[in-house]
């Protein structure tokens, strides 16, 4: 025999009084809230860090800009507005979650150490940091102040009453004096008592909101100053698949021109000559006259048509080797080392294929390279050199010859540059006068 306890229902109404009182006072409790106070502590702290170190390294660049110490040491603070940057992006993300993106670096193509030096100094994201550096210490005193005074005015108003318990009363003074002529009695400090506490209460269901109002202000700061716009990065993005749409169908116009050019100049050429002798040792042999002749003809065509399957095989490999596709990246430049006149080294260390399409075009910029290194450098040796950072594939081209490589259209660097940007890719060129040589290809390998 079971017995049934029926529990009764709360009435709706305190049910929706309770579930509004919850919602009032739940953000007391939640770890985001004071996770936002402590940033906001901490924003004096760094504030403090930034402004000081700001203005001392520019104040010393500054002053020391007469001698050849001031530039190197301004190059140093415009990174130091990079750092600050970085710093912040990561506060931002840890506390509210935000993953804001940093300001791309703009590569220089070789140049002098003064143009890389000017090209650092223009850097618009390091003086943004810096920028924020002046900010960062009015800033921090705001939030640093606002912090604690919402904390401590609506914890202090809260339990007030409690408090007041514990604090002496006496003549001379207490919780309840307002000077030496006006003194709260009985019901008067209940009320007072009573209505300090509502009105810390009250704070304490907006100081959180408050705190969490400061936070957004911090993040929309770190946003604009340290962050670039996402529009402009939309933008940004749009125009260089742009730049890769075109310079892919550049130099597959290119390729297709380089295909029908060799097979008009070489294969053809050749069998055309085949079919030629094949034609007169044909007619040779059927009138029976001048044997020995139709038999030098056959010889000429059998060498003719192994010519042809060399040159085809060539085109073949210059399109797509298979070498590539069978056994990598690290084999298919092995051979095109071993090909090549000039002795060159290769290492190649990879922990994964690239995607076909970026080892495609790692091997065609290296193949045109090394023809190049044959054809202009004098080198007497050369190297090559692949490796992979951060899901971006890195090629390192070196030659020892005699420099002085320049890009102009139409011109082998400008197709490789076009070859590289089809894939989203980066090429810097160190070639002075003289020598040595040296191509830095970047091709993005994806995550």
């Amino acid at each position: 025999m079971s017995a049934t306890v029926s529990i009764p229902a709360a009435p709706a109404g305190e049910v929706r009084h309770r579930s509004a009182f919850v919602r009032a006072y739940a953000p007391l409790v939640q770890g985001r809230t004071w996770a936002v106070s402590l940033h906001l502590l901490l924003n004096l702290a760094f504030g403090i860090a930034w402004f000081t170190v700001a203005v001392t390294l520019l104040s010393v660049s500054a002053g020391l800009m007469v001698t050849l110490i001031g530039l190197p040491l301004l190059v140093a603070t415009v990174a130091f507005g990079r750092v600050i940057g970085a710093v912040e992006r990561t506060r931002a993300r840890t506390v509210f979650g935000t993953r804001l993106p940093a300001f791309p670096r703009r590569h220089v193509e070789g140049g002098s150490a003064w143009q890389r030096a000017r090209h650092a100094i223009g850097d618009s994201a390091g003086w943004r940091g810096i920028g924020y550096a002046f900010l960062a210490l009015p800033w921090g005193i705001l939030t640093f102040t606002l912090t604690v005074v919402t904390w401590s005015v609506s914890v202090a108003l809260t339990g007030f009453p409690i408090a007041a318990v514990f604090i002496p009363d006496d003549s001379d003074g207490g919780p309840y004096h307002f000077g030496h002529n006006y003194v709260l009695h009985g019901w008067g400090r209940f009320g007072f008592g009573f209505g300090t506490c509502v009105i810390g209460l009250a704070l304490l269901i907006a100081a959180p909101r408050i705190i969490r109002g400061l936070g957004n202000a911090d993040r929309a700061i770190v946003r604009s100053m340290l962050s670039p716009d996402p529009n402009r990065a939309l933008s940004d993005r749009v125009e260089q698949l742009t730049v890769s749409r075109d310079a892919s169908v550049e130099g597959a116009g290119i390729e297709l021109r380089r295909i029908e050019r060799d097979l008009h100049d070489g294969a053809q050429q050749r069998l055309v000559g085949l079919a030629m002798n094949l034609g007169m040792a044909r007619e040779r042999l059927a009138s029976g006259a001048d044997p020995q002749r139709a038999a030098e003809l056959v010889i000429q065509a059998h060498e003719e048509s192994k010519l042809a399957i060399s040159e085809l095989r060539d085109l073949v490999r210059g399109i797509h080797p298979s070498v590539l596709t069978d056994r990598g990246l690290d084999a298919a430049l092995s051979a095109l080392a071993a090909r090549s006149p000039v002795p060159i080294e290769v290492d190649v260390e990879l922990t994964r294929r690239p995607p076909a399409p970026i080892e495609a075009a790692a091997y065609f910029v290296v193949a045109e390279t090394l023809a190049n290194i044959a054809k202009h450098s004098r080198a007497t040796r050369g190297s090559v050199r692949v490796g992979e950072r951060n899901s971006t594939l890195l090629l390192e081209i070196y030659d020892d010859g005699i420099g002085g490589a320049t890009e102009h259209p139409g011109g082998g660097l400008s197709g490789l540059r076009d070859r590289i940007a089809a894939v989203e890719g980066r090429l810097r060129i160190s070639s002075p006068p003289g020598g040595p040589t040296l191509l830095a290809v970047e091709l993005p390998c994806g995550s």
